[in-house]
């Protein structure tokens, strides 16, 4: 086990090199720098008769004029200590920013995940054990219509109809906490912050819920009819006992592996519903950072959002020794 998590690790470092090397050139080969696009807005490029020179000692100044490996071997080098760089919006280091956001999202994620797999989960046994009946019937369909609900309209349809007063006044129009609410108790503070949460949780949740309960109904269908649960059903075990015990466990490979998947999939999804609710997290300042082509976040927030897969793929691949004893470890790489 040791030997394997080893092996693992060492592989992260190559994959994490090329993540972070062909974002680095994606951004650095998109027309249109930061420093243009600064330079364009207050007038420059325009009005002064020495604009290409202004552009070229902008460009020298946040190292744009180097060759893009050597700008990606810099900002490598300077990540490896953690220090990566300052924000060209706002001047602030680039960990501050991280660190304000990322505790954020995570919350959000985290307690999506929690309510799509306690819901899912559930929901896509009982459709495989009744398998085709009047509950199998209906909830199928009306796990297929939320799959097919865009994110970015139910958001906005909850802002319509729950935020604002034009309909109901029941929840926050955005952000994650209420103004005034600065000096109050703990209790209070964090109760706030979860009210805000409930919108953007509903949006981010309904997709995946909808998503893993048909994927779990699959998965028990197929465990179901193997022949070894036949057996134990032959030998007088408990419905229950063959369904949880003998039939669920073997089915949770696939869900392993779908879980590793899943945070950095949500982390994605954040980035729009946390635009339509304001939520100062990292997909709105991803989304911020792209808009005004501001390398250090963009590159620090791709280099988190690859930690977070190759994480959770390690993890899955972990777990996987816990559901099925079988698997050897050391011999799958």
């Amino acid at each position: 086990m040791t030997k394997y998590i080893v092996k693992r690790l060492l592989l992260l470092i190559p994959t994490f090199i090329g993540i972070t090397l062909v974002t680095y050139m994606i951004v650095r080969f998109t027309p249109g720098d930061y420093t243009s696009l600064r330079l364009d807005m207050q007038g420059a490029l325009k009005t002064s008769a020495a604009s290409k020179e202004i552009l070229e000692q902008e460009r020298k100044l946040y190292g744009l004029d180097r060759p893009v490996v050597v700008g990606y071997a810099i900002w490598l080098k300077k990540f490896v200590v953690l220090d990566m760089g300052t924000s060209r919006k706002d001047g602030r280091p680039v960990a501050d920013r991280i660190a304000d956001a990322l505790p954020i999202t995570l919350t959000l994620n985290i307690i999506t995940m929690l309510i799509v797999y306690i819901i899912s989960i559930p929901l896509g046994i009982i459709s495989s054990v009744k398998k085709d009946s009047l509950f199998d019937r209906v909830t199928s369909l009306a796990l297929f219509i939320l799959y097919s609900l865009p994110t970015f309209w139910i958001g906005l349809l909850l802002l319509m109809f729950l935020s604002g007063g034009e309909y109901m006044n029941l929840f926050p129009l955005g952000g994650i906490s209420t103004e005034g609410l600065e000096a109050a108790g703990f209790f209070t503070r964090a109760g706030d912050f979860m009210w805000h949460l409930v919108l953007p949780v509903v949006t981010l949740t309904y997709g995946s819920f909808a998503f893993l309960s048909r994927y779990t109904r699959a998965n028990m269908l197929e465990v179901i009819n193997q022949q070894y649960i036949t057996t134990a059903r032959a030998k007088g075990l408990s419905e229950r006992r063959v369904i949880f015990v003998h039939a669920f466990r073997n089915s949770l490979i696939p869900l392993i592996t779908l879980m590793a998947t899943l945070l950095p999939g949500l982390l994605g999804g954040s980035v729009i519903v946390e635009q339509i609710f304001t939520i100062p997290g990292m997909g709105l300042l991803a989304f911020e950072a792209i808009l005004a082509r501001d390398i250090p976040v963009i590159m620090a927030i791709a280099a988190i959002s690859a930690f977070l897969t190759m994480m959770g793929i390690l993890v899955a691949d972990l777990l996987y020794a816990v559901v099925d004893p079988r698997i050897r470890l050391e011999g799958r790489l």
